[in-house]
């Protein structure tokens, strides 16, 4: 009996063993993982692939407030050029609970949060600023922060505050002298900047939210509502639409253009006069067409250029006048790089408004005008097919006095239309 106790203490102590030193197995594994947790949280315990990047930065970046905003990357890839944003909640459940309308989207698209059913959203196209605005309606709080704003592109998500790479290159300019030039590189995130402000004035659930995003380029977009997100698919404009033009009228706002010899008219007003006629007649055709001002709007000379090359256009016309009070030259001339783009000659382009103009209005026909180096900067910097109609001399009598006239206005619009429905019918435009 006795040593039947003994064996059975024996096993109950050896048993007692093994619980303590599985007890204090387990301990300490969660002693490391708290440890890790609390060295990743400090900035401390860095990976080796963690610590290569930081030293792969160290010489592009000069603060990461400055450069990459207030939130520092979670999880970074030091095989890529480019970091790696990390997945937050919203990506993840755009991985794990897809809504239907997600495998019917393309490769880009914008999901925002709903917080309830009656949001309403709407959207409007600024293209000539590259960047769209979210009017966000029935929010019964203002909590809507820039993580409700999830951009998927391909395979990459990003949520929050974009985040980019300063590059710095040292370039000749025009000049001929060396100047550093600052890039900042965002990756595949198509969302550049992120702006949000609320009415707090407004009355609950009627608070309103508006955002603005800043993009890499201009895109067409089509919005799907669903019961948890608002879902905003980005194209490219070549993708969605067969004919695409930009019409440029030229100066606006501070800029007055040529002045009429007692200053009574200005350029910008009759160039924006003539391309509100010829958007008339453009919105009766089968054409997309972009507009660098609707109104008495400053645009710089980039954007206006920029905004032909990002729409990929078919053509780009920018509508002018011109003013030489030494010798009071009358009648209309346009200007062209000789150059052949997307399959159209530039000259010949040229020749076809020249001529359709000379029809349509009885200014004299001048001629077409070779531009040489910088001298019109939105054509030499044009990567489409781009011409720049000076219709008349403001400084002439004659031709301010016909130009005054809106019925005349409306000839010259004409006489731009015919030209590009003539070019459309002439050129063979290749697509890329």
């Amino acid at each position: 009996m006795e040593k039947l106790l003994l064996k059975k203490a024996a096993i109950q102590s050896i048993a007692l063993m093994l619980a303590v030193l599985t007890f204090s197995f387990a301990l300490q594994q969660y002693r490391g993982i708290l440890i890790s947790a609390d060295s990743r949280s400090s900035g401390k315990g860095l990976t080796s692939s963690e610590g290569s990047l930081n030293a792969l930065q160290g010489d592009l970046v000069t603060s990461d407030e400055e450069i990459m905003g207030k939130e520092a990357y979670e999880s970074e890839n030091p095989l890529d050029e480019l970091p790696v944003m990390s997945q937050d909640h919203s990506s993840k459940d755009l991985k794990g609970n897809k809504d239907e309308i997600e495998d019917q989207l393309g490769e880009k698209y914008i999901k925002i949060r709903k917080p309830s059913e009656n949001i309403s959203l709407e959207l409007e196209d600024l293209y000539i600023n590259k960047s769209i605005k979210l009017i966000l309606k029935g929010l019964s709080n203002s909590t809507i922060d820039d993580t409700w704003i999830n951009r998927v592109n391909k395979e990459s998500s990003y949520t929050g505050t974009p985040k980019f790479v300063v590059r710095r290159n040292m370039v000749l300019d025009e000049d001929g002298e060396m100047k550093e030039e600052i890039e900042k590189d965002y990756g595949n995130d198509f969302v550049y900047g992120i702006t949000i402000n609320t009415d707090h004035e407004g009355s609950k659930p009627n608070l309103r939210s508006e955002i603005l995003l800043e993009l890499d380029t201009v895109y067409c977009y089509t919005i799907h509502d669903t019961e948890n997100h608002f879902y905003i698919e980005l194209k490219k404009p070549e993708d969605v639409y067969d004919k695409i033009l930009v019409i440029d009228a030229g100066h606006g706002g501070k800029d007055a253009g040529a002045l009429s010899i007692g200053e009574e008219y200005y350029e910008k007003n009759i160039n924006l006069a003539i391309m509100l006629h010829l958007k008339e007649m453009l919105d009766k055709e089968n054409i997309k067409v972009y507009y660098t001002r609707l109104g008495d709007d400053k645009v710089f000379l980039r954007p206006r250029v920029e905004l032909a090359n990002s729409v990929n256009c078919d053509f780009f016309i920018s509508i002018h006048n011109n003013a030489n009070v030494i010798s009071s030259p009358s009648g209309t001339e346009v200007l062209y790089y000789d150059r052949e783009v997307k399959g159209v000659n530039q000259r010949k382009l040229a020749s076809i408004f020249l001529d359709e103009l000379d029809q349509a209005i009885p200014l004299p026909s001048r001629w077409i005008i070779e531009m040489k180096k910088d001298d019109v900067f939105v054509l030499n910097h044009a990567t489409v097919p781009a011409i720049l109609i000076e219709v008349g001399y403001l400084t002439n009598p004659y031709d301010m006095k016909f130009l005054s006239k809106t019925e005349n206005q409306k000839l010259v619009a004409q006489g731009i239309f015919n030209g590009i429905m003539r070019a459309y019918d002439q050129f063979k435009l290749e697509k890329e």
